[in-house]
Protein backbone atom coordinates (compact mmCIF):
# COMPACT_ATOMS: atom_id res chain seq x y z
CA UNK A 1 0.00 0.00 0.00
CA UNK A 2 2.76 5.86 -1.77
CA UNK A 3 0.41 0.18 1.52
CA UNK A 4 0.15 -0.19 1.30
CA UNK A 5 -2.08 -1.60 1.25
CA UNK A 6 0.96 -4.44 1.70
CA UNK A 7 7.16 -3.13 1.42
CA UNK A 8 9.83 -2.60 -1.33
CA UNK A 9 11.12 -5.84 -0.27
CA UNK A 10 9.60 -7.84 -2.66
CA UNK A 11 11.43 -5.90 -5.29
CA UNK A 12 14.55 -5.61 -3.15
CA UNK A 13 15.57 -8.88 -3.79
CA UNK A 14 16.49 -8.79 -7.01
CA UNK A 15 16.38 -5.09 -8.30
CA UNK A 16 16.71 -1.64 -6.75
CA UNK A 17 14.90 -0.62 -3.61
CA UNK A 18 11.39 1.46 -4.37
CA UNK A 19 9.80 3.45 -1.87
CA UNK A 20 8.78 2.79 1.40
CA UNK A 21 5.36 3.21 0.54
CA UNK A 22 5.37 0.13 -1.82
CA UNK A 23 7.09 -1.84 0.66
CA UNK A 24 4.05 -1.00 3.11
CA UNK A 25 1.68 -2.48 0.53
CA UNK A 26 3.47 -5.78 -0.16
CA UNK A 27 4.54 -6.71 3.12
CA UNK A 28 0.84 -5.65 4.14
CA UNK A 29 -0.35 -8.68 2.16
CA UNK A 30 2.15 -10.74 2.29
CA UNK A 31 4.26 -9.67 -0.68
CA UNK A 32 7.22 -9.25 0.50
CA UNK A 33 10.47 -11.16 -0.64
CA UNK A 34 11.00 -12.44 -4.38
CA UNK A 35 10.82 -11.43 -8.22
CA UNK A 36 9.82 -13.89 -10.22
CA UNK A 37 12.14 -15.65 -12.65
CA UNK A 38 12.41 -13.20 -15.71
CA UNK A 39 10.45 -13.61 -18.63
CA UNK A 40 7.64 -15.91 -16.57
CA UNK A 41 4.25 -13.72 -18.11
CA UNK A 42 1.75 -15.68 -19.70
CA UNK A 43 -0.28 -18.50 -19.08
CA UNK A 44 -1.23 -18.34 -15.52
CA UNK A 45 1.14 -15.72 -14.69
CA UNK A 46 -1.45 -13.17 -16.24
CA UNK A 47 -3.14 -11.30 -13.76
CA UNK A 48 -7.23 -10.64 -14.00
CA UNK A 49 -8.74 -7.68 -15.08
CA UNK A 50 -11.36 -6.15 -14.02
CA UNK A 51 -14.76 -6.94 -15.58
CA UNK A 52 -17.39 -4.22 -17.11
CA UNK A 53 -20.87 -3.64 -15.43
CA UNK A 54 -23.46 -4.24 -18.19
CA UNK A 55 -26.30 -4.66 -15.27
CA UNK A 56 -27.20 -4.16 -11.56
CA UNK A 57 -24.30 -4.27 -9.83
CA UNK A 58 -23.62 -6.94 -7.02
CA UNK A 59 -22.54 -5.96 -3.85
CA UNK A 60 -21.25 -7.99 -1.12
CA UNK A 61 -22.30 -7.17 2.22
CA UNK A 62 -19.78 -5.58 4.39
CA UNK A 63 -18.15 -8.19 7.34
CA UNK A 64 -18.78 -7.51 10.75
CA UNK A 65 -15.93 -9.18 12.94
CA UNK A 66 -13.58 -10.59 9.46
CA UNK A 67 -10.97 -10.93 12.59
CA UNK A 68 -10.19 -11.50 16.11
CA UNK A 69 -7.01 -11.27 18.12
CA UNK A 70 -4.85 -14.04 17.83
CA UNK A 71 -5.23 -14.06 14.05
CA UNK A 72 -2.20 -15.31 11.94
CA UNK A 73 -1.70 -16.45 8.51
CA UNK A 74 1.51 -17.74 7.40
CA UNK A 75 2.40 -17.51 3.37
CA UNK A 76 5.05 -18.92 1.55
CA UNK A 77 6.90 -16.35 -1.34
CA UNK A 78 7.68 -18.15 -4.38
CA UNK A 79 10.63 -16.77 -6.93
CA UNK A 80 9.38 -19.10 -9.69
CA UNK A 81 9.69 -22.45 -8.43
CA UNK A 82 11.73 -21.90 -5.71
CA UNK A 83 11.08 -20.80 -2.10
CA UNK A 84 12.58 -16.93 -1.60
CA UNK A 85 11.28 -16.95 2.15
CA UNK A 86 8.01 -16.48 4.09
CA UNK A 87 5.62 -13.70 4.98
CA UNK A 88 3.34 -13.27 8.43
CA UNK A 89 -0.14 -11.52 8.92
CA UNK A 90 -1.11 -10.92 12.77
CA UNK A 91 -3.50 -9.08 14.84
CA UNK A 92 -1.30 -10.60 17.94
CA UNK A 93 -4.00 -8.54 20.87
CA UNK A 94 -6.29 -5.45 21.68
CA UNK A 95 -3.99 -3.35 23.10
CA UNK A 96 -5.24 0.39 24.71
CA UNK A 97 -3.61 3.74 23.42
CA UNK A 98 -4.91 7.48 24.32
CA UNK A 99 -7.71 5.40 25.96
CA UNK A 100 -9.32 4.26 22.91
CA UNK A 101 -8.97 -0.08 22.80
CA UNK A 102 -6.49 -0.93 19.14
CA UNK A 103 -5.58 -3.94 17.18
CA UNK A 104 -2.34 -4.66 17.34
CA UNK A 105 -1.46 -5.13 13.56
CA UNK A 106 1.66 -7.02 12.55
CA UNK A 107 3.68 -7.81 8.85
CA UNK A 108 6.41 -9.60 8.72
CA UNK A 109 8.71 -11.16 5.91
CA UNK A 110 11.69 -12.55 6.04
CA UNK A 111 14.41 -14.38 3.45
CA UNK A 112 15.47 -18.11 3.79
CA UNK A 113 18.42 -19.19 4.36
CA UNK A 114 19.26 -19.97 0.07
CA UNK A 115 18.36 -16.15 -0.03
CA UNK A 116 20.37 -14.52 3.04
CA UNK A 117 23.05 -14.82 1.18
CA UNK A 118 22.50 -12.46 -1.66
CA UNK A 119 20.51 -10.28 -0.41
CA UNK A 120 18.94 -11.00 3.38
CA UNK A 121 15.47 -9.55 4.34
CA UNK A 122 14.05 -9.09 7.87
CA UNK A 123 10.94 -6.69 7.00
CA UNK A 124 8.42 -5.90 10.21
CA UNK A 125 5.43 -2.77 10.23
CA UNK A 126 2.91 -2.86 12.91
CA UNK A 127 0.09 -0.24 13.50
CA UNK A 128 -2.15 0.51 16.38
CA UNK A 129 -5.79 0.73 14.36
CA UNK A 130 -9.18 1.65 16.22
CA UNK A 131 -11.21 -1.13 16.84
CA UNK A 132 -14.49 0.93 17.04
CA UNK A 133 -13.58 3.67 14.52
CA UNK A 134 -11.26 2.07 12.41
CA UNK A 135 -8.07 4.66 11.51
CA UNK A 136 -4.70 4.26 12.45
CA UNK A 137 -3.51 5.84 15.49
CA UNK A 138 0.54 4.64 15.38
CA UNK A 139 2.53 3.24 12.59
CA UNK A 140 6.00 1.82 12.74
CA UNK A 141 8.81 -0.27 10.49
CA UNK A 142 11.81 -1.81 11.14
CA UNK A 143 13.71 -2.89 7.67
CA UNK A 144 16.69 -4.69 6.95
CA UNK A 145 17.04 -4.96 3.39
CA UNK A 146 20.54 -6.36 2.40
CA UNK A 147 22.84 -3.18 3.15
CA UNK A 148 20.04 -0.90 3.57
CA UNK A 149 18.49 -0.43 7.07
CA UNK A 150 15.90 1.85 8.14
CA UNK A 151 13.15 2.22 11.08
CA UNK A 152 10.64 5.02 11.30
CA UNK A 153 7.32 5.77 13.58
CA UNK A 154 4.61 7.96 12.84
CA UNK A 155 1.76 9.46 15.47
CA UNK A 156 -1.16 10.53 14.32
CA UNK A 157 -2.59 13.88 16.65
CA UNK A 158 -6.26 13.53 15.69
CA UNK A 159 -6.81 16.77 17.50
CA UNK A 160 -4.86 18.54 14.97
CA UNK A 161 -5.48 16.53 12.06
CA UNK A 162 -1.87 15.95 11.24
CA UNK A 163 0.62 12.90 11.34
CA UNK A 164 4.57 13.58 13.28
CA UNK A 165 7.15 11.21 11.81
CA UNK A 166 10.57 10.25 13.98
CA UNK A 167 12.56 13.15 12.99
CA UNK A 168 9.40 15.23 14.53
CA UNK A 169 8.07 16.54 10.62
CA UNK A 170 4.25 16.53 10.54
CA UNK A 171 2.28 16.62 7.82
CA UNK A 172 -1.49 17.32 7.65
CA UNK A 173 -4.08 13.95 7.29
CA UNK A 174 -7.50 13.39 6.51
CA UNK A 175 -10.18 12.21 9.27
CA UNK A 176 -10.17 8.52 9.59
CA UNK A 177 -7.34 8.35 7.36
CA UNK A 178 -5.31 4.53 7.29
CA UNK A 179 -1.95 3.60 7.17
CA UNK A 180 -0.19 1.26 5.03
CA UNK A 181 -0.84 -2.25 6.81
CA UNK A 182 -4.79 -1.15 8.50
CA UNK A 183 -5.43 -0.41 4.40
CA UNK A 184 -5.27 -3.57 4.08
CA UNK A 185 -7.56 -4.74 7.51
CA UNK A 186 -10.05 -2.11 6.71
CA UNK A 187 -10.78 -3.05 3.14
CA UNK A 188 -11.96 -6.66 4.86
CA UNK A 189 -14.53 -4.77 6.59
CA UNK A 190 -15.97 -3.05 3.30
CA UNK A 191 -19.08 -3.88 1.43
CA UNK A 192 -17.67 -4.95 -1.85
CA UNK A 193 -19.38 -4.20 -5.59
CA UNK A 194 -18.49 -6.90 -8.29
CA UNK A 195 -17.34 -4.84 -11.22
CA UNK A 196 -16.80 -1.57 -8.88
CA UNK A 197 -14.53 -0.31 -6.37
CA UNK A 198 -14.16 1.58 -2.78
CA UNK A 199 -12.38 4.82 -2.11
CA UNK A 200 -11.22 5.59 1.05
CA UNK A 201 -8.11 7.51 2.59
CA UNK A 202 -4.84 6.85 2.78
CA UNK A 203 -1.47 8.30 4.07
CA UNK A 204 2.44 6.91 3.64
CA UNK A 205 5.90 8.10 2.66
CA UNK A 206 4.86 11.99 3.64
CA UNK A 207 1.64 11.94 1.42
CA UNK A 208 -1.79 11.45 1.55
CA UNK A 209 -3.86 10.54 -1.30
CA UNK A 210 -6.98 8.60 -2.27
CA UNK A 211 -6.82 4.71 -2.25
CA UNK A 212 -9.14 2.88 -4.48
CA UNK A 213 -9.46 -1.01 -4.16
CA UNK A 214 -11.01 -2.57 -7.62
CA UNK A 215 -13.26 -5.48 -6.88
CA UNK A 216 -12.29 -7.69 -10.04
CA UNK A 217 -14.61 -10.51 -9.46
CA UNK A 218 -14.99 -13.47 -7.97
CA UNK A 219 -12.90 -17.22 -8.30
CA UNK A 220 -11.76 -20.07 -6.71
CA UNK A 221 -8.45 -20.53 -5.51
CA UNK A 222 -6.43 -24.19 -4.12
CA UNK A 223 -3.47 -23.68 -1.68
CA UNK A 224 -1.78 -25.72 1.13
CA UNK A 225 -4.31 -24.15 3.35
CA UNK A 226 -7.05 -25.71 1.51
CA UNK A 227 -9.69 -24.51 -1.35
CA UNK A 228 -11.35 -21.35 -1.22
CA UNK A 229 -13.87 -19.50 -2.83
CA UNK A 230 -12.85 -15.50 -3.36
CA UNK A 231 -13.19 -11.97 -4.12
CA UNK A 232 -10.18 -10.66 -6.27
CA UNK A 233 -9.17 -6.84 -5.53
CA UNK A 234 -6.94 -4.73 -6.87
CA UNK A 235 -5.31 -1.35 -4.49
CA UNK A 236 -5.13 1.25 -6.94
CA UNK A 237 -3.31 4.40 -5.96
CA UNK A 238 -4.76 7.38 -7.94
CA UNK A 239 -2.51 10.47 -7.34
CA UNK A 240 1.22 8.74 -7.99
CA UNK A 241 2.73 7.11 -5.78
CA UNK A 242 2.86 3.00 -5.58
CA UNK A 243 1.37 1.91 -8.38
CA UNK A 244 2.24 4.36 -10.49
CA UNK A 245 4.31 2.37 -13.26
CA UNK A 246 5.45 -0.11 -11.62
CA UNK A 247 3.02 -2.89 -12.06
CA UNK A 248 -0.20 -4.47 -10.37
CA UNK A 249 -0.73 -6.40 -7.28
CA UNK A 250 -3.97 -8.66 -6.94
CA UNK A 251 -5.17 -9.88 -3.89
CA UNK A 252 -7.22 -12.96 -3.12
CA UNK A 253 -9.98 -12.68 -0.49
CA UNK A 254 -12.22 -15.70 0.87
CA UNK A 255 -16.00 -14.80 0.14
CA UNK A 256 -17.22 -15.55 3.27
CA UNK A 257 -17.52 -13.35 6.76
CA UNK A 258 -13.35 -13.99 7.32
CA UNK A 259 -12.29 -12.04 3.45
CA UNK A 260 -9.19 -14.12 4.59
CA UNK A 261 -5.95 -13.40 2.12
CA UNK A 262 -5.20 -16.64 0.69
CA UNK A 263 -3.03 -15.48 -2.14
CA UNK A 264 -1.53 -12.51 -3.85
CA UNK A 265 0.06 -12.08 -7.12
CA UNK A 266 2.21 -8.73 -8.13
CA UNK A 267 3.30 -8.42 -12.22
CA UNK A 268 5.78 -6.34 -13.21
CA UNK A 269 7.65 -5.88 -16.11
CA UNK A 270 10.00 -8.51 -15.56
CA UNK A 271 7.97 -11.01 -14.03
CA UNK A 272 5.36 -11.80 -11.54
CA UNK A 273 5.59 -12.46 -7.82
CA UNK A 274 3.50 -15.63 -5.98
CA UNK A 275 2.53 -15.34 -2.47
CA UNK A 276 0.08 -18.35 -0.91
CA UNK A 277 -1.53 -19.09 2.47
CA UNK A 278 0.01 -21.72 4.01
CA UNK A 279 -1.75 -21.89 7.27
CA UNK A 280 -3.64 -19.89 9.59
CA UNK A 281 -5.19 -19.83 12.48
CA UNK A 282 -8.39 -17.57 12.70
CA UNK A 283 -7.84 -16.30 16.42
CA UNK A 284 -9.96 -18.05 20.28
CA UNK A 285 -12.71 -15.56 19.73
CA UNK A 286 -13.56 -15.29 15.53
CA UNK A 287 -17.19 -16.03 14.88
CA UNK A 288 -16.82 -17.71 11.35
CA UNK A 289 -19.50 -19.37 9.78
CA UNK A 290 -19.83 -22.45 7.77
CA UNK A 291 -20.41 -21.52 5.02
CA UNK A 292 -19.39 -18.98 2.76
CA UNK A 293 -21.83 -15.78 2.51
CA UNK A 294 -22.12 -15.74 -1.44
CA UNK A 295 -20.28 -18.72 -2.69
CA UNK A 296 -19.30 -18.62 -6.19
CA UNK A 297 -21.59 -21.57 -6.90
CA UNK A 298 -24.45 -20.35 -5.38
CA UNK A 299 -24.69 -16.69 -5.88
CA UNK A 300 -28.11 -15.69 -5.57
CA UNK A 301 -29.99 -12.75 -8.14
CA UNK A 302 -27.78 -9.68 -8.37
CA UNK A 303 -29.12 -7.26 -5.73
CA UNK A 304 -28.29 -3.84 -7.10
CA UNK A 305 -26.24 -0.62 -5.06
CA UNK A 306 -28.54 2.03 -4.80
CA UNK A 307 -29.95 4.40 -1.85
CA UNK A 308 -31.82 2.99 1.03
CA UNK A 309 -29.90 -0.29 -0.10
CA UNK A 310 -29.07 -2.55 3.20
CA UNK A 311 -25.30 -2.53 3.01
CA UNK A 312 -24.29 1.06 3.52
CA UNK A 313 -21.69 3.64 2.67
CA UNK A 314 -19.16 4.46 5.38
CA UNK A 315 -18.14 7.64 6.17
CA UNK A 316 -14.60 8.77 4.34
CA UNK A 317 -15.08 6.93 1.28
CA UNK A 318 -17.29 5.86 -1.65
CA UNK A 319 -18.26 3.43 -3.51
CA UNK A 320 -18.72 2.87 -7.35
CA UNK A 321 -19.42 0.60 -10.28
CA UNK A 322 -16.98 0.72 -13.24
CA UNK A 323 -18.67 1.31 -16.48
CA UNK A 324 -18.78 -1.02 -19.15
CA UNK A 325 -16.21 0.53 -22.20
Amino acid sequence: MTVVMMTSLARNLIAHRRTPALAAWLLATGLGLAFAVPGSAGGEDELPEQAPVSGPVVVLPPCEHPFRAGESLRFSVQYGFVHAGTAWLEVPEIRDWNGSPCWRLVARAESNSFFDKMYRVRNRIESLWDEKSRFSWRYFEDRHEGHFNANDTLVVDTTARTVRYKNGQTYPISQGAQDALSAFYYTRFQALPIGGSITFDYHASRKSAPLEVRVLGRDRVKTPAGKFDCIMIEPILKAGGIFKNNGRLVIWLTNDDRRMPVMMRSKVLIGSISVVLQDFKTGACCRVTAKPICPASRMPPSPTARPGSRWPISPGRSIRPRPAP
